[in-house]
């Protein structure tokens, strides 16, 4: 609850047992910085603020609308998933609420960091607004309206020394983006999500740093089905096979292999290297709450851990894969008897015989 606009958690929240005040934050950052872990919160904005318009309803475009009205196309969709809303740019309460929002966020978290988000701006959410409708009717784009609204805001953020981290969308979007000169890359960080290492590629070749998450590796709540009601696709002839995603937009399952494998730096010159500054896997909340917190993080982002730390090649350049399994099975082990339910890699009869779950077979 944030002390300048508590009303966005009192009347947005799902409850007032899931809340955190002030003191609960002052805590998680204090334990985190005594375990070597810095905490950096996303504050997302313009989009994914559906929840914002029950304290303000006249700052938010499209909320409580139907995400994705029938007969009409994907690409005219309010939002990629329910539910709706995103903050109009065109109302200066807009900016007075986020400005209180930037100021409380940067005092309880102290990082040279403000995530500010940027990702998935929806064109049908924004075309719903009657004051954008006209502002689009005279000539304006959806474009024109997302630098508005960073244009109200980075320069805020960078006034309270602090670098602003983005999701890629925000230059890399097909559809809604901002001109690169509005986001300098001294003061901008670019998280890239979509298309493995090209974006990746396409961000620090344009001078910007880096975090990679890409769903394509590091999204831990991929592969377990999709979460919407009513969905055709679960409604197939019994002879067409199944989904061969299992319904997850970004399926299948990311396995400790998969995320072990993955590579980073893959594609970039030595000099473009340097501006990737590392890797976060990523648990969206979906389908996933405190019950299989443990099992959904536990050991893939241990993987993922030894590979960004350590490297997933050993010093002759052969990928370290394969003893990787034998580490991550003691390792696994260590936190289950620390109480933290760490998912299984293997049967227990491999770890009693070891060496005899292995395969000899490389693929050419």
């Amino acid at each position: 609850m944030l002390p300048s606009e508590p009303d966005l958690a009192a009347k947005g929240s799902y409850g007032s047992e899931m809340l955190y005040s002030p003191a609960d934050v002052a805590t998680i950052v204090r334990f985190g910085l005594e375990h070597g872990v810095r905490v950096l919160p996303e504050i997302d904005s313009p989009a994914h603020t559906g929840s914002w318009a029950e304290a303000y309803p006249d700052i938010v475009s499209c909320a409580n609308m139907f995400w994705w009205p029938a007969e009409s196309e994907w690409a005219d969709r309010l939002a990629s998933e329910p539910g709706t809303g995103q903050l109009n740019p065109l109302n200066p309460n807009t900016y007075h609420v986020l400005k209180n929002v930037i100021g409380d966020v940067v005092a309880l978290f102290p990082e040279p960091f403000y995530h500010a988000g940027g990702d998935e701006i929806i064109p049908g959410c924004w075309k719903a607004d009657p004051a954008i409708q006209s502002f689009l009717s005279e000539n304006g784009t959806l474009s024109q309206l997302l630098e508005k609204f960073v244009n109200s805001t980075f320069p805020y953020i960078v006034s309270l020394n602090r670098t602003v981290v983005y999701w890629e969308d925000i230059l890399l979007d097909a559809d809604v983006k901002v001109d690169p000169s509005f986001l300098p890359p001294e003061h901008t960080i670019l998280q890239t999500w979509n298309n493995g290492p090209n974006n990746t590629k396409l961000i620090v070749s344009s001078g910007y740093r880096a975090i990679v998450s890409s769903s394509e590796f590091y999204y831990l709540d991929c592969g377990h089905g999709g979460f919407v009601g009513n969905d055709s696709q679960y409604d197939p002839p019994p002879t067409s096979g199944g989904s061969g995603n299992g319904g997850s937009w970004c399926g299948p399952f990311k396995t400790w292999q998969t995320i072990y494998n993955y590579d980073i730096a893959y594609g970039l010159t030595p000099e473009e290297t340097k501006l990737v500054l590392g890797g976060e896997v990523a648990l969206w909340s979906e389908q996933a709450d405190q019950a299989v917190l443990d099992v959904r993080i536990w050991p893939r982002a241990s993987a993922m851990a030894e590979t960004l730390w350590s490297g997933n090649r050993d010093e002759s350049g052969k990928k370290r894969y394969a003893e990787a399994m034998d580490r991550l099975n003691e390792w696994r082990h260590r936190m289950v008897n620390k109480g933290i339910r760490a998912e299984p890699l293997q049967p227990l009869w491999c770890i009693k015989n070891p060496g005899m779950c292995n395969t000899v077979h490389p693929f050419d």
